[in-house]
């Protein structure tokens, strides 16, 4: 999954400056990764982008688009399937077309969300995966360093208000904002990465998704 890539290529731009509706839900067992990730009322003023949908769509895409980040995330996408992850969705937002299909190769001109869905097989799966992985869902110390150097702040656990396994990365310079927000709940783990929307929509959306785990 790209979200520490995108996280760290945008604190890198910041201090370069200056400083579909959602399936119903089955009656048992847990619901699906995209009943999880994709909810047209999540964002408004946004198209949804091609590259949305199941996990192994987008690595498709991704390949030609971006071939050394694809290299990473198939990787960890394996990696990730071995730890238990049998269900995965991809949805990517953009305000003009011309931030679809960027991959986390350029700078987004308007507003960018994207939201990324992993099931697993079950809760102590998830949780497990989240403390190992470090590269898909966590930020090295250095990572962390450079994103307060640059004004931004990090919060983990607790204080997210998405659970104990979590990490909440937001920042605001001069008009350009990121929210980027990884957290595991139940048998899922969730990404949700915003740019130039106010950090405070991103944290209600992260909260939204976030309870669309039952």
């Amino acid at each position: 999954m790209k979200s520490r890539f995108m996280v760290v290529a945008c604190v890198a731009v910041l201090t370069a400056c200056g400083g579909g509706s959602s399936n119903t839900p089955a009656a048992q067992g847990p619901p699906s990764a995209q009943s999880v990730a994709d909810n047209s009322s999540d964002f408004s003023g946004v198209q949804k982008c091609p590259e949305s949908g199941s996990y192994d769509n987008y690595l498709k895409q991704e390949q030609t688009k971006n071939p050394s980040q694809y290299a990473t995330d198939s990787k960890d996408w394996t990696d990730i399937k071995a730890a238990g992850s049998n269900d995965a969705y991809v949805i990517v937002y953009a305000e003009n077309s011309s931030d679809c299909g960027q991959f986390g190769a350029g700078t987004p001109t308007g507003k960018l969300a994207e939201v990324f869905a992993f099931r697993f097989k079950d809760s102590s799966s998830a949780a497990g995966n989240f403390k190992v992985q470090t590269k898909s869902f966590h930020l090295s110390d250095s990572d962390v360093s450079a994103i307060q150097a640059a004004g931004g702040t990090v919060k983990q656990g607790a204080a997210t208000g998405l659970g104990d396994n979590s990490i909440v990365v937001s920042l605001d310079f001069q008009g350009t904002t990121l929210y980027v927000a990884f957290w595991q709940n139940k048998e899922f783990e969730a990404a949700i990465l915003v740019s130039n929307i106010p950090i405070t929509d991103g944290a209600a959306e992260a909260t939204k998704i976030n309870s669309r785990i039952h």
